[in-house]
């Protein structure tokens, strides 16, 4: 009845004998499973008498029950009379039964606790293969259904038909692994449980969320207890059994399953970043279907373009030690000259073309840069006295030029849309290049990839790791994943190179504001973007400045220097590291971003304000922080600022589509802040 030999059924460490004390953490798990107990018997009830409905019940009486309320009723029961009858089995025996003894045992006895794991897996399982099932014959609905038959399945609905079928399929599997005493089954185990857990706590921050759409105006959760129970029930009932069993197979581990995550979260400065991204999208697409919309997403990323790009600047920045609350004025300040150079003209000088305009626009905000960064290696005074007293100077320059809070508009002065003009075989140099660049990178990358994954393949028999099996799909999922990006970018730049050989003449004109931040109407395999979907190029601008930042911060000595001098500034002088040279480059680089954000801004809407980027530098210091960049200094990475922005804006939409107060919208901020803040210093002291 054993998959492994004896000498193999060790894939944990347990620092006890066979039988092992009562931890007093296991009263914990007593009580959790008592509660778990309890309240799936309450659920089973309540779905029973009709009390809370589940899946298609519009003109249907309470007593005639669907498929997936049988299958919830039958599975709740079970699971709340086997988690009371081990919760007592617990309580009686001083000491806790061994998984080992289990693993060991030929005696076809099966223990309590692993009775209850399987019983947990077998029942997540069957309840995910019928919701599959019922999604694909069209009794439960997903999205927009108005007119539109069962038989059409929306994206959402293949998404959640694929998810639930595999997750069930998983889920049983471990189950029959746990049955044939196959010890691999007690990681996977593990895994699973942990995962189930996360789902099970952002189905329960969903339900939350959406609970005052069930009551009345001014009304308690008691005025409809069922529609609360509806929305609530699920997520609690799945978080807490997750939990359970999951402190039940991990008592006495040295490495458990949320060990081994947390030490792979500490090789990232963005963990906290990581794990909130993942929850918010998960917690908003259960909460509004609206959340994965194509159009929400792309509104999402082409709305906080220019918050982004600042972003990367004041990252850096912040890596070396330093930070700029300068960064709003300095945005709002580079737009307005930006826009005056095409229009009015500046210094004297008639309205210059577009190419010239961002020259100019460039310069000024690395001068204010510059600025920032003599005054403080100067003087000595903390980044922050100095740049709270730029910010307030050079917001006072738009307030001067721009009188009685008047909007200086490109339209009003009636010139024609900058075009710039390219020579196209200049053009088309420049993408073959770059092509030939992401081949020479393919080379290199996917033979490495492939021969790492043949050598796991080859070894995986004799190999004893307990997560073997996760590490073999994340290498496919890694070699999969970047030879799919490598040959789309790669298509994406031999189409660009097609579209242009046919053409007659030697410049290609385009118009500027198109191509520094309009309107992307097609796209390489995906074919025309409907009108609803607002997806900026100046997205792909900042993320192409996203991989050219992080690539210098990491492969560069330039990157090396600036960790240095934020995480330790004697130790770098010492090393012959010109501390404040790279401090006054940080600055400049800060306000040229700033700078680029700002041409961005004015290339989608054409005008600016006095006010413009007011607030800016809060949101992208808190965006950054949010990302794992340390206050300090020397720890950070612009990945985990692009996670950042993201969570910025996805609570932003998110709280629109689930119908929240937009006035709540800084206080979750402040929140996020705080819990990220946490989780980043918890897994940094691991990593150290």
């Amino acid at each position: 009845m054993s998959d492994a030999s004896p000498a193999q059924r060790q894939p944990l460490t347990i620092t006890s004998d066979q039988r092992l004390s009562r931890p007093r953490s296991f009263n914990t798990t007593i009580m959790l499973l008592v509660v778990v107990g309890i309240a799936s018997l309450i659920i089973a009830e309540q779905v029973a008498t009709g009390w809370l409905a589940l899946g298609e019940r519009a003109n249907i009486s309470r007593r005639d029950i669907n498929p997936i309320e049988i299958t919830v009723i039958i599975g709740t029961a079970l699971w709340g009379l086997i988690a009371l009858r081990t919760a007592f089995g617990f309580f009686r025996h001083p000491g806790v039964p061994s998984m080992r003894d289990f693993f060991a045992g030929n005696d076809g006895h099966i223990a309590p606790g692993v009775l209850l794991t399987m019983t947990l897996l077998t029942v997540i399982g069957v309840i995910s293969l019928v919701i599959g099932e019922q999604v694909i014959t069209g009794w439960v609905a997903l999205g927009e259904r108005t007119n539109i038959p069962r038989s059409h399945l929306n994206s959402v609905e293949w998404l959640v038909i694929v998810t639930t079928l595999v997750w069930g399929f998983l889920n049983l599997r471990t189950t029959w692994m746990l049955y044939r005493r196959n010890w691999r089954g007690w990681s996977w185990a593990q895994w699973i449980l942990l995962l189930t857990a996360l789902i099970g706590g952002t189905v329960l921050m969903s339900g939350i969320f959406n609970v005052h759409e069930v009551l009345p105006d001014n009304g308690s959760f008691l005025d409809n207890l069922p529609g609360v129970q509806e929305l609530t029930a699920p997520g609690f009932l799945m978080f807490l059994s997750a939990i359970a069993v999951y402190r039940f197979l991990t008592i006495h581990v040295d490495l458990t399953a949320g060990q081994s995550v947390r030490n792979t979260l500490a090789k990232s400065p963005g963990a906290g970043a990581i794990i909130g991204f993942a929850a918010i999208i998960v917690g908003f697409s259960l909460a509004s279907p609206l959340f994965l919309e194509p159009s929400a997403f792309a509104n999402i990323l082409s709305t906080n373009i220019t918050n982004g790009i600042v972003a990367i600047g004041i990252t850096v920045l912040m890596i070396s030690g330093e930070f700029d609350l300068s960064v709003g004025s300095i945005y709002g300040a580079s737009a307005l000259i930006f826009i005056l150079s095409m229009t009015d003209g500046i210094l004297g000088l008639p309205p210059q073309p577009a190419p010239i305009a961002v020259i100019f626009a460039l310069v000024f905000a690395g001068f204010l840069g510059f600025v920032n960064g003599m005054i403080l290696i100067r003087t000595g005074i903390p980044s922050f006295i100095v740049t709270l007293g730029t910010l307030l100077a050079y917001r006072a320059i738009p307030l001067v030029i721009i009188p009685d809070g008047r909007i200086i508009r490109y339209a009003d002065y009636r010139l024609p849309e900058p075009f710039i003009y390219i020579d196209r075989w200049l053009l088309l140099a420049g993408l073959v290049a770059f092509a030939a660049i992401l081949v020479v990178m393919a080379l290199r990358v996917i033979p490495d990839l492939w021969r790492r994954f043949k050598s796991r393949i080859a070894h995986y028999q004799e190999d004893t790791a307990a997560f073997r099996d996760l590490f073999v799909v994340m290498l496919v999922v890694r070699l999969v994943v970047t030879v799919i990006a490598i040959v789309g970018i790669v298509y994406i730049v031999l189409t660009g190179i097609a579209d242009l050989l046919p053409q007659t003449g030697t410049l290609v004109e385009v118009s500027y504001f198109n191509v520094a931040n309009g309107r992307i109407e097609s796209l390489p395999f995906i074919g025309t973007i409907p009108l609803n979907v607002n997806l900026r190029t100046g997205v792909l601008w900042w993320l192409i400045l996203v991989v050219v930042f992080q690539f210098i911060l990491s492969q560069t000595p330039y990157g090396n220097y600036t960790f240095a001098v934020g995480g330790n500034a004697g130790a770098a002088r010492a090393q012959g590291i010109s501390v404040n040279r790279i401090k006054v480059m940080n600055f400049m680089l800060s306000g040229i971003v700033a700078g680029l954000a700002g041409i961005s801004f004015v290339s989608r809407v054409g005008s600016v304000n006095a006010n413009l980027g007011d607030g800016l530098e809060l949101e992208v210091i808190a965006a950054s922080v949010i990302g794992g960049t340390l206050l300090t200094g020397g720890y950070g990475s612009i990945f985990g600022a692009l996670l950042g922005v993201l969570i910025f804006g996805m609570l932003r939409t998110g709280l629109v589509l689930v119908g929240m107060d937009a006035r709540v919208f800084f206080g979750v901020i402040g929140v996020i802040i705080i819990v990220a803040v946490v989780i980043n210093t918890a897994v940094r002291q691991i990593r150290t």
